[in-house]
């Protein structure tokens, strides 16, 4: 087994090693993998959950077994911001030129307004720190609904994505787990697996910040009727509703209704 970190903002992981494969999801600068076999310019990878795709190669940076494990539990903040310019030590931009939200960073140290990161194999960058927040690690309880929400209304018009996981576009289930992740709430990738988490409830019970599924879609509910999504219906992330008097009512998805799962 190899591992690496991933050196460019935002990379593919395709579900075959080729080009016009189709987009499993992205993984962010500096998150650290597991590499596998090779084929074709690419290496079967694995995130820390177990997520795999294929990932171009000129993409990775080889690290230790021992260095990998370090680099793993030293990303200890996160970036908060759509995107964050970065810069090195002399003050100059340098590759990839800027980070997407919820990129995980191993933060060194923070001098005056500057958090400062230094990666495995000695490259630093710096960036504004009012682009950075540690990472807490959060307990359902310590996070409200309207928080979520709140959260969540920053993307409003982002486009969707498949396998989408950043402002640059999401997915449905990109969008909900990097929204609760900015919380320290880590949730599973795909909608299939996010419907096993936390408990049902009825719908008539529904709350700001329960997910709302449907037929292969997932949700976040505003309140008992609305609901922000990031949809391909819908061109991107949407505030729709359930409730057929309102404007933006989504027939199709009232139609395709499953459960509300309660987080938090």
């Amino acid at each position: 087994m190899r591992y690496a970190y991933v050196a460019t903002n935002l990379l593919d992981l395709t579900g075959k090693p080729a080009f016009l494969s189709e987009r499993r999801t992205q993984v962010f600068f500096g998150e650290p993998l597991r590499v596998g076999q090779k084929k074709n310019g690419y290496r079967l990878v694995r995130q820390l959950d177990g997520y795999w795709g294929w990932a171009d190669e000129r993409f990775l940076v080889e690290l230790s077994p021992a260095g990998f494990e370090r680099y793993a539990k030293s990303l200890r903040a996160q970036v908060v911001s759509s995107t964050a310019k970065i810069s090195g030590a002399d003050g100059r931009s340098l590759p990839p030129y800027f980070l997407f939200y919820g990129t995980r960073l191993p933060l060194k140290e923070i001098r005056g307004n500057v958090a400062r990161v230094s990666l495995p194999g000695g490259l630093r960058i710096n960036l504004k720190m009012r682009y950075v927040r540690p990472i807490t690690l959060g307990k359902p309880g310590d996070v409200t609904g309207r928080q979520v929400v709140g959260e969540a209304r920053k993307f409003l018009g982002v486009p969707y994505l498949w396998g989408g996981i950043s402002p640059a576009g999401f997915d449905c289930s990109g969008f909900i787990r990097a929204v609760f992740g900015r919380f320290g709430l880590q949730l599973p990738r795909d909608t299939k697996d996010q419907i096993r988490v936390g408990r049902k409830v009825i719908r008539e019970e529904t709350k700001s910040g329960d997910l709302l599924f449907f037929k292969r879609h997932v949700a976040i509910a505003i309140d008992d009727r609305s609901f922000i999504h990031a949809s391909l219906g819908g061109s991107g992330v949407r505030i729709n509703s359930l409730d057929a008097g309102e404007k933006h009512y989504r027939s199709d998805l009232a139609g395709q209704f499953d459960q509300v799962r309660r987080i938090l």
